[in-house]
């Protein structure tokens, strides 16, 4: 399976990557918009089937971080970790940025 055209394939498909952090954020195909639909789907579908060992679930730290793709830490939790975190290729979860976090990395840190 292809990365989508957006992606850079052809370097990510090389397989020298050991982890991958992915931008679920202002990219409207793979990211949370109400609800976790597209994100999960276009995790299942190419981001796991990549040569990666480890791939990251990029997100923005706060609706400020970012122009769309903002998570509540309460959805993240019960909508989207639940799921992808079954898949071995789950590396973790990073942040945009530092400077918005007021206490999402907190809350969505076991």
């Amino acid at each position: 399976m292809s990365l989508p055209r957006c992606m850079d394939g052809t370097a990510i498909n090389t397989g020298v990557f050991y982890c991958v952090w992915v931008q679920f954020y202002n990219n409207p195909p793979y990211q949370y918009s109400g609800n976790a639909a597209n994100l999960l789907r276009y995790w299942n579908t190419y981001w796991t089937s990549i040569p990666a060992n480890k791939i990251f679930l990029g997100l923005p730290a706060a609706p400020a971080a970012a122009g769309s793709g903002y998570i509540p830490p309460d959805k993240l939790i019960s909508e989207v970790l639940p799921n992808i975190k079954r898949s071995p290729k789950y590396g973790g979860v990073m942040l945009w940025s530092k400077f918005y976090d007021k206490g999402y990395s907190s809350a969505i840190k076991p």
